[in-house]
């Protein structure tokens, strides 16, 4: 015997033996294998119905269903999309026949499944059957809510007949017909706002809201400030969760259960209640004014950024001669509204806490120049124009609440309240990963945590543009000994390495959870109050930014694009587009180690870890130059050498083939995204066994 025929004789051992132990077999020496769709009455397939394929990657074919037939499903288990038409078989290590299981539209068999409460969700709605047999029904049922089992001939409380109590369970089925689902508890929240000395819109001392649970998200949102609620004298300034001494207003950190109004909480059970805070406005004799006629942006046009105003008589705070340590500006003076607080007003005051009404539109250049003593403001979404010079570097807290309904309301940008929600509320050990799109895109959290038992996995991918610095910060204040917390920046970009510059997208995405900021310490930041102006108003530098005050607000809802790990939830089955040429990209060493050296001790002090990863890219977008692992060794070193925390992968591990990227040479598609969770579960594992060697 040949040793060529004895290689391949140990090959074919090694994969069998591979293959009955449930493990996918290494690419190795690049074979290929054989997948044939087999024909069949009511399909037609374009192009060669057998396709080789190297082991390890997916095959495609193209079909077309038959008018009068029904696609039941195939005997590989392969994707199939009735839009594109489109079967994609992924993860081919050996060779296939895919048969189709396609019927005459009479001769199917269609099991119909059905909750009596939306928040009960079924896995497949509608099964379908070639013939007759054991189907699989199965439900999720949320801790609010108990499944008291499935029924046929109606729900249970109608006279159906109970079959099962199990949620997961199988049915033979021989002729079509409906299961259902029965659940009892409730789905919907309340939240009663007590008025706390104001008044609701009908006068009366409580109002009450109420609305659906989420199955991915368990806080709910507060009520915007809209002046529904009403206290002559008196600015409402968020909520709480104990009744406060009327008009007295300390920190909002310093205020029990405390909301922002526009922001989220907590609701336990079915219900629950808040307490307006309201903080009482200085004497109008604390103030210089001028009553005048003051122009208030109502649109700006997206691109050339031509502002539709509006005169408006108002009045302008131009000086303050109050005292005590918190200014709270009039909403109203002389029975017109303030609308603006010129440069100078609060000019070297000893202020440390100051409350801008909803009504104020603008806050001038210079308004609190030298009042180097204030570490608080309070101020509403209604502001539009508003500088970085308007307020001195000392400003710690900054409470922002909403005037108007989120305009980002179920965007994939307007969904980090989803990520901030599931890092508060995480039952047991967390795993965080904090990155920009290409965490977004390219994590499997779901594969993460089976891969990771006992870890709850929040996605914390967001946009390359905003500071990960922050969110590090942000996600400090809520892990503690036993969390994990992998930053995984994009390295061609400042946002994502450290930089403690903000953007307006910060402001898209955080929208419906603006409590996230007075997490922050914002003295630590530079450009916070520039970026809400052009979040607001746009910015002449980036037409991509569309004015929020263009905008039409909508209620808070989830976007149904965001998993609830926090994953894009987007299908990105293949390469879509070349990405443009080759450039070096990773090469420019961008790492702000003094930052994150910096929030790495706040880390230190709570026993969460803190490690570095990287996000991905496409190597076809690399400069040959670039694209080596002398490089690649190079610039993990530099990131290991200048950092006080961890750096648990080769950078080079995630410069990933072009094959496993959809839209950006950044975001990997769904196998990508597979590709690159394995490979960091791998990393963490190998730090996780022998720490002392990184």
């Amino acid at each position: 015997m040949s040793r060529k025929i004895i290689f391949l004789l140990i090959i074919a051992l090694v994969l069998s033996i591979l293959n009955g132990c449930g493990e996918k077999p290494a690419d190795i020496g690049g074979y290929s294998v054989r997948v044939m769709l087999r024909p069949c009455d009511g399909v037609e397939i374009e192009g060669d119905p057998v396709a080789e394929v190297k082991a390890g990657r997916a095959v495609t074919f193209k079909i077309s269903i038959a008018e009068g037939y029904t696609y039941i499903g195939n005997t590989a288990g392969a994707d199939f999309d009735p839009e594109t038409g489109r079967l994609r078989l992924t993860d081919v290590y050996e060779p296939k026949t895919v048969d189709l299981e396609v019927v005459p539209d009479g001769e199917v068999i269609r099991l119909s499944l059905c909750s009596n409460n939306p928040s009960g969700v079924i896995a497949k709605p509608e099964i379908l059957l070639s013939r007759p047999g054991e189907a699989a029904a199965s439900v999720f049922c949320p801790e609010y809510l108990t499944f008291d089992g499935w029924s046929e001939g109606g729900f249970i409380e109608d006279g159906g007949r109970l079959l099962s109590k199990n949620p997961e369970d199988r049915f033979y089925i021989s002729s079509s017909k409906t299961l259902y689902a029965n659940f009892s508890g409730f789905s919907e929240y309340r939240i009663t706002y007590l008025m706390n000395g104001g008044t609701a819109p009908d006068g009366s001392e409580e109002y009450t809201a109420v609305g659906s649970f989420s199955d991915i998200y368990a806080m709910q949102q507060t009520l915007e400030s809209n002046g529904s609620f009403v206290r002559p004298g008196y600015s409402a300034v968020g909520y709480s969760s104990e009744p406060a001494e009327y008009g007295e207003y300390a920190s909002a950190n310093e205020i029990p259960g405390f909301s922002n109004m526009g922001g989220v909480c907590r609701v336990e059970g079915e219900s629950a209640q808040l307490y307006v805070v309201w903080a009482k406005e200085n004497d109008v004799s604390d103030f210089d004014y001028d009553i005048k006629e003051i122009p208030v942006i109502r649109d700006v046009t997206p691109g050339s950024l031509r502002r539709r105003e509006e005169n408006v008589l108002g009045a302008e705070i131009t000086g303050y001669h109050g005292s005590g340590e918190l200014a709270v500006i009039p909403e109203e003076i002389e029975g017109v509204p303030v609308l603006s607080v010129a440069e100078g007003a609060f000019e070297d005051a000893s202020l440390r806490r100051v409350v801008i009404p909803r009504t104020v539109v603008n806050v001038s250049e210079g308004a609190f120049s030298g009042s180097e003593k204030l570490r608080e403001v309070v101020f509403f979404d209604s502001l539009a124009t508003v500088w970085d010079g308007s307020f001195p570097k000392s400003v710690k807290t900054v409470v922002l609440n909403s005037q108007r309904l989120p305009v980002y309301s179920g965007a994939i940008e307007g969904s980090f309240c989803v990520k901030y929600e599931r890092l508060r509320t995480a039952p047991g050990n967390v795993i965080a990963v904090v990155s920009g799109s290409s965490s977004l895109n390219g994590l499997d959290s779901a594969l993460f945590e089976e891969l990771m038992p006992g870890y709850t996995v929040v996605n914390y991918g967001t946009n390359a543009a905003n500071p990960s610095l922050f969110y590090l910060e942000i996600i400090s204040k809520y892990v503690s000994e036993g969390d994990i917390v992998i930053h995984a920046p994009e390295y061609s970009s400042s946002g994502p390495m450290g930089s403690n510059e903000f953007h307006a997208k910060m402001f898209r995405g955080n929208e419906q959870c603006w409590d996230i900021f007075r997490d922050a310490d914002i003295s630590n930041y530079t450009g916070f109050w520039d970026c809400f102006r052009k979040f607001q108003v746009g910015d002449p530098a980036d037409n991509s930014l569309v004015p929020a005050l263009h905008q039409e607000g909508k209620p808070y809802q989830l976007p149904a694009d965001i998993n609830k790990y926090g994953d894009i939830g987007v299908s990105r089955p293949s390469v879509r587009g070349s990405f443009g040429g080759a450039t070096e990209n990773f090469k420019k060493f961008r790492l702000n180690a003094e930052n994150l050296n910096g929030v790495y001790e706040k880390y230190r002090e709570t026993g969460a870890l803190l490690l570095m990863s990287f996000g991905t890219f496409d190597r076809a977008r690399l400069s040959p130059e670039a694209a080596t692992e002398e490089e690649f060794a190079a610039f993990t070193k530099k990131c290991a050498d200048a950092l006080d925390y961890p750096v648990i992968s080769d950078i080079g591990t995630y410069i990933m083939e072009h094959k496993s990227f959809y839209d950006s040479e950044w975001h990997p598609n769904e196998e990508g995204a597979r590709e690159r969770t394995r490979s960091l579960v791998a990393d963490l594992k190998a730090y996780l066994a022998d720490p002392e060697s990184y």
